[in-house]
């Protein structure tokens, strides 16, 4: 028997829609969809493209805190969208952009490297997303399964970060959303599941959210933090925009083949 829920994405435009007089297409976004954390990646795309920043749902909803922006590379029309961290605002974001248009999702942010091998700012190509969160269990999730990354997006991330650098790792993705609660005990057993990241749970919950909706998405990762060699701060370095920069050259070439 399928669930009545109090909510969804279709109610919440609805209402939107009477209370405003906006009509249902306002809120339709470009079909190719970069989510990401990174305001130097906006920056990035904003000076590669021409984009139009649209307030989209923010005014009317808690988890749009941010606008979003539109535009078109080589005929390829996309939307960036900057929402806060976390499983549970990035289910309904996920929601909501599918509900207005969203035919593939990319996931572009930082990650942390529990591989030696993995180097500061090295990029990270997740196949794979582990571990626990508390969201994607409501989208019937086990918390130990292995949620496969759509492999088409996959493999043409792979193909696209090879055409500009060598310095990237392919492999599984695992959630933890306690930040201050990782055991280096816990890295140890994690690493024998074969993964080469973690995250605070986003990519669990993408996929879950995208592979039931049978949605194309996928993820590219930077490693800003190694849990077993300490904490650092990046950003605070040239290097890292660099390292954005080269994100947003890769996203660009992907665009044009998803």
């Amino acid at each position: 028997m399928n669930k009545k829920f109090c909510i969804s994405s279709e109610n919440l435009i609805k209402v939107i829609t009477e209370k405003t007089k906006k009509k249902e297409n306002e809120f339709q976004i470009n079909p190719i969809v970069i989510i990401t954390f990174s305001r130097f990646l906006i920056e990035f795309f904003k000076a590669k493209i021409t984009m139009t920043e649209d307030n989209w749902l923010m005014p009317y909803h808690p988890y749009a805190s941010n606008p979003i922006f539109r535009g078109s590379y080589n005929n390829k029309n996309i939307t960036i969208i900057n929402p806060p961290m976390g499983a549970s605002p990035i289910s309904t974001i996920v929601e909501d952009l599918i509900f207005c248009g969203a035919k593939v999702i990319l996931l572009a942010c930082g990650s942390w490297a529990i591989d030696n091998n993995i180097q500061l700012l090295d990029f990270i190509i997740p196949t794979h997303a582990l571990g626990k969160d508390g969201t994607s269990i409501y989208y019937n999730r086990e918390s130990n399964e292995h949620t496969i990354i759509n492999n088409d997006i996959v493999q043409i991330l792979i193909k696209e970060t090879q055409r500009i650098t060598d310095r990237f790792h392919i492999g599984k993705n695992y959630s933890l959303e306690a930040f201050y609660k990782l055991e280096k005990t816990e890295i140890l057993k994690i690493q024998k599941s074969g993964c080469i990241s973690m995250e605070n749970g986003e990519l669990n919950v993408l996929a879950t959210i995208c592979n039931s909706k049978k949605i194309k998405f996928g993820a590219l990762f930077y490693n800003y933090y190694n849990p077993l060699k300490g904490w650092n701060i990046p950003w605070l370095d040239k290097t890292y925009k660099d390292c954005i920069n080269l994100q947003g050259e890769i996203l660009l070439n992907v665009i044009l083949k998803v």
